[in-house]
């Protein structure tokens, strides 16, 4: 099979577009032939991004909005289609995260992950779908958790929010499969992200090349590393494709064998 431009001519919309998995994932859907719009609520890092992809930003364009809410999500995809005529592809991969029991657990913070890990995404779809409907279909990938799916200590808010998603991913799925969108999930493992990397470093007082080499080795996956957000993309990008055209309503586990 000739996977050269695997997403040529197409139009793609990435939440989190300023870092990590989206800045990778925009990246990669650049380099298949699409035209991307890069989403994000940090202004800058969204901009560096989408000019790392396209300095003349013909084929890349940088949003910087709070797609929690409505408003601003609506724009986001308003944007998006100006620009480059249409929408085929979201990938809804900006998250959030807060930390600690529920009974630690406040009315803002279930406010907060709710709207980060849940609202956005639906606002984005809700806005997306009825332009993929005049493209004559069109592909949705919600990037969950491998955390989803098991169990751990102090991440229940995160937790239920992401295993929430798996659920609307499925619903959707059979909400819009008459209209020839696929709506998919993709549940990452440990990703070895700037994020992760400047955390452990503030934490530890490590230098940032310390904290990335004690992270890449003290991961419990089978392979015995974390992911590079690529590899993470590269499964949006399949899953964004026509060669995943008999997928939807599926969940993609990509964690290293951490859950097998």
């Amino acid at each position: 099979m000739n996977t050269a431009g695997r997403v040529e001519g197409k139009v793609a919309l990435v939440t989190g577009g300023g870092g990590g998995i989206g800045a990778a994932t925009a990246r990669l859907f650049a380099e298949q032939g699409a035209s991307v719009a890069l989403v994000d609520v940090d202004d800058e890092a969204v901009k560096q991004a989408a000019e790392g992809i396209d300095p003349d930003g013909r084929r890349a364009l940088a949003v910087a909005a709070r797609l929690d809410e409505e408003a601003e999500a609506r724009r986001a995809v308003e944007e998006t289609v100006r620009a480059f005529g249409g929408l085929d592809i979201l990938a809804n991969v900006a998250g959030v995260r807060v930390w600690g029991p529920v009974t630690e657990a406040d009315p803002a913070s279930w406010d907060y992950i709710v709207r980060g890990n849940l609202l956005q995404a639906a606002y984005c779809a809700k806005f997306a779908v009825p332009e993929m409907v005049r493209r004559g279909g069109g592909s949705i990938v919600n990037v969950s958790s491998a955390n989803a799916l098991a169990g751990r200590p102090g991440m229940a808010q995160y937790d239920a929010t992401k295993a929430g998603l798996l659920a609307m991913t499925r619903a959707m799925a059979y909400d819009h499969a008459a209209d020839g969108i696929r709506v998919n999930a993709v549940c990452p493992g440990p990703t070895l992200t700037d994020f992760h990397v400047r955390r452990r470093a503030e934490a530890t007082g490590e230098t940032p090349e310390q904290a990335r080499e004690q992270l890449r080795r003290q991961t419990p996956t089978l392979l015995r590393r974390q992911a590079d957000p690529r590899e993470i993309g590269q499964v949006i990008l399949f899953l964004g494709s026509d060669e995943a055209s008999y997928v939807t309503g599926a969940t993609y586990v990509v964690d290293g064998g951490l859950s097998a």
